[in-house]
């Protein structure tokens, strides 16, 4: 049986369990959660012993199959838990897999953890056969569209209100990044707030902190303080940031301008911004950048975020902390070379 959405588990997990969960999917959060679901399933209804097995390169098959076929000491039920590295088992595993259900009694529970599987990987033998045995989640990312639903359902459950306002800027804030929204959602709920959060409020909360955040920085860059962008960015570098995580967050926010831009040249800023989620609180920051930027500007500076990227990644030869400090200071209102032009010159593409 395959589940359409994480949300489908506890349905499942009310009743009998399954002698089979594969649970697949390149979404770290969403699937230690189903994991945690199944183990604590698993514990109420009597299943007390777990054995853990971590498969990479080289793991012998043949130790799940004896695990399974040995009688537990301490437990009538046992769960097995496999946590795979990649989504393709190769021929042992398989096998191994296959021949688990094959031999299943009822009594052990499999959980395989292991990431998105491909098309090729669900037509495989061992796959059809889990699959008909137990229950299958893929589990998929949170698309941009979906996390505000996703985040207004995590903070019923942990007992957090918010206001529209609030949810369009926790969304905007946490984009894309589950862990951080799950964090942040734990953290409101423990403040004991009874009223529901409003973006003031919230960002107040949010920003009762000594760190900096990637959000801050394009804040500053936005308003054109660069001596302040220039500071956060410096120390957002000192405490170990992953500048791929500052590439997303600008180029979401330079994306956005650029929508924004071309709105405001057809008199419908007001509307793009409504239609964007733009809390009140930061409307001005944002259109009095819309009006500051030039279109060239933005599309340059899009262009040299790609470059970063590139440069993370160790495919062109420039420091990413470096250019990411001039892009910064350069959307901020000073001028600096555009790292792009400088680039194509180092790698001779003229």
């Amino acid at each position: 049986m395959r589940l359409k959405r994480p949300e489908d588990l506890d349905g499942q997990l009310a009743g009998a369990l399954a002698p089979v969960y594969l649970i697949s999917g390149d979404e770290p959060l969403l699937v230690q959660e189903a994991a945690e679901a199944v183990r604590a399933a698993a514990l109420t209804q009597g299943v007390e012993e777990r054995e853990l097995f971590h498969v990479d390169t080289g793991f012998d098959w043949q130790s799940l199959l004896q695990s399974a076929g040995s009688m537990s000491l301490f437990a009538s039920r046992r769960l097995l838990e496999l946590r795979m590295k990649s989504a393709a088992p190769g021929k042992d595993g398989g096998a191994a897999l296959t021949a688990w259900v094959e031999a299943a009694t009822g009594d052990d529970v499999l959980l395989v953890l292991m990431p998105r599987l491909d098309n090729r990987s669900q037509k495989a033998k061992w796959y059809t056969t889990l699959e008909r045995a137990g229950v299958h989640l893929p589990v998929w990312p949170v698309e941009l569209g979906e996390m505000p639903r996703w985040l207004s359902a995590r903070c019923r459950r942990a007992g957090v209100r918010l206001d529209d306002e609030a949810l369009a800027l926790l969304t905007a804030r946490l984009e894309g990044n589950l862990l951080a929204a799950a964090q942040t959602v734990t953290r409101l709920g423990l403040s004991g707030r009874e009223t529901p959060w409003t973006a003031e409020a919230l960002l107040e909360e949010l920003e009762d902190d000594s760190r900096y955040t990637p959000f801050e920085l394009a804040d500053r860059m936005l308003a054109g303080d660069a001596e302040h962008a220039h500071r956060i960015l410096t120390t957002l570098r000192a405490e170990g940031a992953e500048p791929l995580a500052l590439v997303a967050v600008l180029a979401r926010e330079l994306r956005q301008l650029r929508t924004l831009r071309a709105a405001h040249e057809r008199s419908r800023l007001g509307l793009a911004m409504k239609e964007a989620r733009i809390f009140a609180r930061r409307q001005k920051l944002v259109e009095a950048a819309v009006r500051r930027l030039a279109p060239a500007l933005l599309e340059g500076a899009l262009r040299d975020l790609a470059v970063v990227d590139q440069a993370v990644k160790g495919m062109v030869p420039v420091d990413p902390w470096d250019e990411l400090d001039r892009l910064v200071l350069r959307v901020a209102g000073v001028r600096t070379t555009p790292l792009g032009v400088r680039a194509r010159a180092w790698l001779g593409t003229g």
